[in-house]
């Protein structure tokens, strides 16, 4: 009997144990990201993150935190997760032009347009933005890109460059509001939140975005018309990681992560472009939005009036950039 109870306490304990195992080995992040709950690219994060923990066995368990759960904005995430107030971030470049100008360099207007020409490029863009971001304690896991950035509002449409003189738009990012400078119109800076209101009070006329965006921010209801002439790439909207939490993973796990994180930025741009698609189609049909694209001897006029700025930013933020942007016009032909 003794031996069955030893036995017994044995075979409990080594119980325990195996259940204690995999939840003292469990390492939980934080990601921040900055459209709401059940927008998309929220939606295809929770995913990414639940594939992490499977493809793991449930070592590394990253729960994402969308707008909203954390005390700082979309602008301050590059200092948030090198700090260590979350260990992932999103970070769009636009937003995070400010502390890290050369991880928006794909921003400035009419230079790269679409997803193709940023996986293009993107290697010269990592090697010139990636030391300003490691110098801010974070890296980058992978990027993906939203589909081409334009022009949508409510009241009159634009259909040509003159049209845009005394019109106010919402931006996401510095260049896009040189832009509207250069072409006689002005930018207001609101929060995702913000741009409902604005856009209904008349604060602005609309708002530079995806049609992808325009239905899955729930923003259709109120804009009437699109201006599309791809004004420059969705991107990169970089998913950064705090380096010495990155670091801390056992070397398998980080192995693993790289590993899901490799397939998972040209799975969300893909997803994102047939959303996009799939979207202007519903603003069309369903929502009655006229949507413009302009001739190419348009696109190609507005290309001219932006090459000068294409050198004035690059010059005003150093050597590094006016070397990138003279390696990506190289590339594109641009």
């Amino acid at each position: 009997m003794r031996h069955l109870q030893s036995l017994l306490k044995f075979v409990l304990l080594f119980t325990g144990l195996g259940l204690l195992s995999p939840i003292s080995a469990q390492t939980k992040w934080d990601m921040y990201a900055f459209p709401g709950a059940s927008h998309p690219i929220t939606v295809r994060l929770g995913e990414f993150a639940a594939e992490v923990r499977k493809q793991t066995n449930g070592q590394l368990i990253i729960t994402v935190r969308p707008s909203g759960e954390f005390p700082f904005k979309a602008t301050e995430v590059v200092r948030a997760t090198g700090t260590g107030q979350v260990q992932m971030g999103e970070g769009y470049s636009g937003f995070i032009s400010g502390s890290t100008p050369l991880a928006s360099i794909a921003n400035l207007p009419l230079l790269v347009r679409n997803s193709d020409e940023l996986d293009k490029v993107w290697p010269i863009i990592k090697k010139y933005a990636e030391p300003e971001l490691e110098k801010a304690g974070v890296k980058t896991l992978f990027y993906f890109s939203w589909p081409p950035q334009n022009l949508f509002g409510r009241g009159p449409q634009i259909k040509s460059i003159e049209e845009f003189a005394g019109r106010k738009f919402r931006t996401t990012d510095g260049k896009q509001s040189e832009m509207l400078k250069r072409l006689g119109g002005s930018a207001v800076s609101l929060t995702l939140a913000e741009v409902p209101l604005a856009v209904e009070r008349g604060v602005v006329d609309g708002f530079m975005t995806a049609g992808f965006n325009v239905v899955g921010a729930k923003w259709s209801e109120f804009v009437n018309w699109g201006y599309i002439p791809g004004i420059h790439a969705g991107g990169p909207d970089y998913i950064m990681v705090n380096i010495d939490a990155y670091k801390k993973l056992k070397p398998e796990v980080r192995a693993v992560l790289d590993k899901v994180a490799a397939e998972w930025g040209p799975k969300m741009t893909r997803e994102n472009a047939a959303d996009e698609t799939r979207d202007l189609e519903i603003l069309k049909n369903k929502f009655k939005v006229d949507l413009f694209v302009p001739p190419q001897d348009q696109i190609d006029k507005l290309t001219e009036l932006m090459k000068p700025y294409w050198t004035s930013w690059a010059e005003a933020q150093g050597p590094n950039a006016v070397a990138a942007v003279k390696e990506i016009r190289a590339m594109l032909n641009r």
